[in-house]
């Protein structure tokens, strides 16, 4: 089945690792979710009030945009027909 790369972007825009799981990457995409939960919870229970809303969108962010390059990233290959050997796959 024909995957949308819309589709993908607005799944991984709204809830960090649904693209991936959309796009076939099951596991891939449960440890991105975890991961951003696991995340957002450091930032919240270890960095003092002040500097977490400093560090928060810094270290959030840059997960969130990694995860969306990656999503794209795969995309492209599963688009182009490139096998995936990782153990991420499915």
């Amino acid at each position: 089945m024909a995957k949308s790369l819309a589709l993908t972007i607005i799944l991984a825009v709204i809830l960090a690792g649904v693209g991936h799981i959309y796009l076939g990457y099951k596991k891939r995409g449960i440890i991105i979710f975890i991961a951003r939960i696991a995340i957002w919870l450091a930032i919240f229970w270890l960095v003092p009030f002040p500097f977490g809303w400093i560090i928060g969108p810094i270290v959030g962010g840059g997960f969130w945009v990694w995860q969306l390059i990656d999503v794209m990233r795969l995309y492209n290959k599963m688009k182009s027909g490139q096998t995936q050997t990782t153990e991420f796959k499915k």
